[in-house]
């Protein structure tokens, strides 16, 4: 389906070219698959890992390059003897171009499906499980080209592209970029590097069709790949931040990588580890990690790492569920030494031993009576597990990797995959020891989430709350059937003519009002921010819009989602009907397609002022096709239409419409998720459709509340939403005591410094 191309020069290999390589051997399913383009050098000088899912060329085997390079050599940056500028340096930035164009025109001969080449720029390190579908699921419908787009520059960030070359328009495209380079063209122009060369290329084809997608429309800085949908799977070392040496890499303060690894530095600070032990060194990485942790509460760390490291074979690979590829105990031990050494010059000290060997023989002797914390991520079987444990459980902190737990599909890892969750099962109150499984939702591939979990020795302090929170979980569906709301969208698409008002617009500063229907709104105080803010706009969902008209406040907007019919009584036991008995004229109501058509009509037919919009649901699409989002063949949703996304609730897709509408600053009040006061017969009586019953109690924080499944679905998608710290967004929340108020006090969004990237 995809084929990721990269280029590498001697440099870049010296310098995060082997953590780039190992990081996809880590990461990337088996349908993924890099080929490396390098050039003047030998790569297999270096480190690399032998693996079926990257391909080894040399770029200096394409005579064009060699010919381009030779007759052009003098536009090097230092053109009549200028200081040298990267700008115009055309021979640097040809390896991308003559790389790229190589393999897609050899794909294309290849085979009539030739599919999407995706080129990845090589000082990109990969973070997290990624397959084909995480990465096609960035791209919308029909898109033959993909790119990294950036308001702050007029030129693309070329560090991430996807060409569709089963499409004429790549193909061409790709041919022109050569052709720039090759004939000298690129030489005519203001700046000569493939970013600006390949933007104007970008603005010719879509000016003549071509469909490109752009998945950072809303960057305003120039690192468009971090603020992207990218940054889940990817970190981009981007200019000054890119590694200058191997030893140099993961040694920043903020650690990168996924969720977990991010708690285990913290589980560092916290229990002021000093003396450490880990095993499964692998590259040094995690220990770099770990001893900067640790660097800010002692002047000196001792780390103690246990691997096989070369002595690893496809048979003890194959033994302990390893995919990594392996490092020697020499490479790890000159990457700590590196460490080490740049650590003295800022007045620390790092010590290490490093083990090699079975950790069943070289952990038998060790002695872990001074050890603070222990980190077990070796072997991975069952047997290994236990062992690593059982040598090491007397250490006041535990810390296991690869606890599994199944994710919102139902996907989970085999039993012969369960080791860590074995060594806490087996763990009982006669053991003295606290056992703690972290949140996580750290993705594996064939399915589940994978945790830390933590062994404490009684006495010690607990893990702090911030780590220990437990994020809502729940597996929200559909509430009509899927030929149901398509029949809705059919029948929307003909009494709404207005759907073409929803697209991206500017970014600006006038903050929306999202009013959601719980109890807990202080119309006094609603009343007076919106008199600070007179040039707001208030958004409310059905279920508030008959209370706000009752205070004296008309909304601008009231946002529709329900499927179901108008006569019908809603979850919160109103007949819908009687939610719209006063209709203020100046109210705009934004109907998603797929409302049943029966609220649209009662609203038509009460001069009600109605647009029209598209919600994303799993139930318009065409579950056939997998790689991409395909709208259903019986939904005329017409290509190109805005699908808002968000949640499950209408307030949760008003905070996405109106983002996509260039909102930033966000107001958000009624988004309770609980019952303030809940009558016990209702309790003890009302049931879901399935005989459940409806309404019941969860606790978090210390507090508890009673809720509904419904409730649960959107508290989830408010805590999904807190928790983006990349996102350009500006919450101010409205409502303490309640179960949302406790997700939003403890979220980084409530902690961080405000959004203010409006310029």
């Amino acid at each position: 389906m995809l084929e990721v191309v990269t280029s590498i020069h001697k440099g870049g290999m010296e310098s995060y070219g082997e953590k780039m390589l190992a990081s996809v051997v880590e990461h990337w399913a088996e349908d993924m698959h890099l080929t490396v383009w390098y050039h003047d050098h030998n790569i297999f000088e270096f480190t690399i890992p032998d693996s079926d899912r990257i391909s080894y060329r040399n770029l200096n085997e394409v005579q064009d390059m060699l010919d381009y390079k030779e007759n052009f050599s003098k536009y090097d940056g230092n053109y009549n003897d200028q200081p040298y500028n990267w700008r115009m340096d055309a021979i640097k930035w040809c390896h991308k171009v003559f790389a790229m164009t190589e393999q897609a025109f050899e794909m294309a001969d290849d085979s009539a499906e030739a599919g999407w080449l995706v080129w990845l720029d090589a000082d990109t390190i990969t973070t997290a499980p990624v397959c084909e579908q995480d990465i096609l699921s960035m791209v919308e419908l029909e898109s033959e080209f993909v790119h990294l787009g950036r308001t702050a520059t007029d030129y693309s960030e070329t560090s991430f592209m996807m060409f569709n070359l089963n499409m004429e328009p790549p193909l061409q495209m790709l041919g022109d970029l050569r052709g720039a380079y090759q004939g000298g063209e690129v030489m005519t122009y203001r700046e000569w590097h493939d970013g600006f060369i390949i933007t104007r290329l970008i603005n010719i084809y879509r000016a003549h069709g071509m469909a490109v997608c752009n998945l950072s429309p809303d960057c305003k800085d120039l690192n468009a790949f971090n603020t992207s949908e990218l940054h889940n799977f990817f970190h981009h070392y981007k200019g000054n931040t890119k590694p200058k040496k191997l030893s140099d890499t993961q040694v920043a303060p903020d650690v990168t990588g996924p969720k977990r690894y991010r708690q285990l530095s913290d589980l560092v600070h916290h229990y002021g580890a000093k003396n450490i032990v880990e095993v499964g060194t692998w590259n040094g990485g995690r220990a770099i990690e770990m001893a900067l942790s640790s660097f800010k509460k002692h002047d000196s760390v001792f780390y103690y790492g246990f691997d096989l490291f070369e002595e690893a074979t496809e048979e003890s690979d194959s033994l302990e569920l390893n995919s990594k590829a392996h490092n020697t105990l020499a490479a790890v031990d000159k990457r700590l030494n590196d460490f080490a050494e740049r650590m003295a010059d800022d007045g620390k000290m790092f010590e290490w031993e490093l083990y090699k060997g079975d950790t069943k023989e070289t952990l038998k002797d060790f002695d872990a009576t001074n050890i603070d914390l222990a980190y077990i991520d070796g072997g991975h079987s069952i047997e290994t597990c236990q062992s690593d444990y059982d040598f090491l459980k007397d250490v006041d902190v535990v810390v296991m990797d690869d606890y599994f737990s199944e994710d919102t599909d139902g996907g989970k890892q085999a039993e012969e995959h369960l080791g860590t969750n074995k060594v806490i099962e087996g763990i009982t109150k006669e053991d003295n020891r606290k056992r703690i499984v972290l949140p996580s939702q750290d993705r594996v591939i064939g399915g589940g989430h994978t945790h830390l979990a933590v062994i404490l020795t009684e006495g010690m302090d607990e893990v702090p709350i911030e780590l220990r929170r437990v994020p809502i979980i729940v597996n929200p569906k559909d509430c009509v059937p899927s030929e149901y709301i398509q029949n809705n969208v059919q029948e929307n698409m003909k009494l709404i003519d207005n759907y073409d008002w929803v697209h991206r617009r500017s970014i600006h500063k006038k903050p929306a009002f999202i009013i959601s229907g719980g109890a807990s709104i202080d119309f006094d105080l609603l009343k007076a921010e919106l008199k600070m803010n007179p040039d707001a706009v208030t958004v409310c969902v059905k279920h508030s819009y008959p209370t706000l008209m009752e205070q004296g406040i008309t909304p601008d907007y009231c946002v529709i989602l329900d499927p179901r019919p108008i006569d019908g009584v809603s979850t919160h036991g109103i007949v819908r009907k009687d939610l719209f008995k006063n209709i203020n004229k100046t109210t705009k109501f934004l109907v998603a397609s797929m409302t049943d058509p029966s609220v649209t009509k009662y609203l038509q037919y009460y001069k009600a002022d109605v647009y029209g919009w598209h919600a994303y649901t799993d139930s318009i699409r065409n579950m056939q096709e997998q790689s991409k989002i395909e709208i259903h063949e019986d939904v005329p949703i017409p290509e190109g239409a805005t699908l808002v996304t968000g949640g499950t609730a209408a307030a949760m897709r008003a905070i996405g419409m109106f983002h996509i509408l260039g909102f930033r600053y966000f107001h958000l009040f009624g988004f309770d998720c609980s019952y303030m006061d809940i009558d016990k017969k209702k309790v003890e009586f009302d049931t879901t459709e399935d005989g459940d019953p409806k309404y019941f109690q969860v606790e978090t924080d210390g507090d508890i509340y009673w809720t509904t499944g419904e409730l649960l679905a959107m508290a989830q998608d408010c805590e999904k939403l807190f928790e983006r710290k990349d996102l350009d967004m500006n919450i101010t929340f409205h409502g303490e005591d309640t179960l949302i108020g406790t997700c939003y006090r403890n979220s980084p969004k409530a902690k961080e410094v405000k959004w203010d990237g409006i310029k």
